[in-house]
């Protein structure tokens, strides 16, 4: 039985970034704990591949390649701050994958 992949989408410019990565691991440990894949941005082909400072546009088309895998979006705290996300969320809810605003709601599914 493959496992529901769950995209993690949260602001990450103009945030410290090593809070953000433990932020978006955090979460990625909560979704798997709960039975999920979890799709970390942070982990994108451009951070695999030592790319990370790569422009804001690359990084999404990256992101946005992995959101379109995934059954579900679950957006993190303050994710209405980033014009990142609010992407996200447009790709996702056009592509009609669910959207969560907590772990908790996995639950439910």
């Amino acid at each position: 039985m493959i496992k529901p992949r769950v995209y993690i989408s949260g602001p990450i410019e103009h945030y410290d970034l090593e809070e953000r990565k433990n932020t978006f691991r955090t979460m990625a440990r909560r979704i798997r704990k709960r039975g999920y894949t979890a799709v970390n941005p942070f982990n994108n082909r451009l951070h695999r591949s030592g790319r990370a400072s790569a422009s804001w546009r690359e990084h999404m088309r990256e992101d946005i390649i992995m959101l379109l895998k995934c059954q579900y979006i679950l957006m993190l705290d303050n994710w209405e701050l980033s014009k990142g996300c609010k992407l996200e969320l447009d790709v996702a809810t056009s592509c009609g994958i669910p959207v969560l605003f907590s772990d908790k709601d996995l639950m439910l599914r």
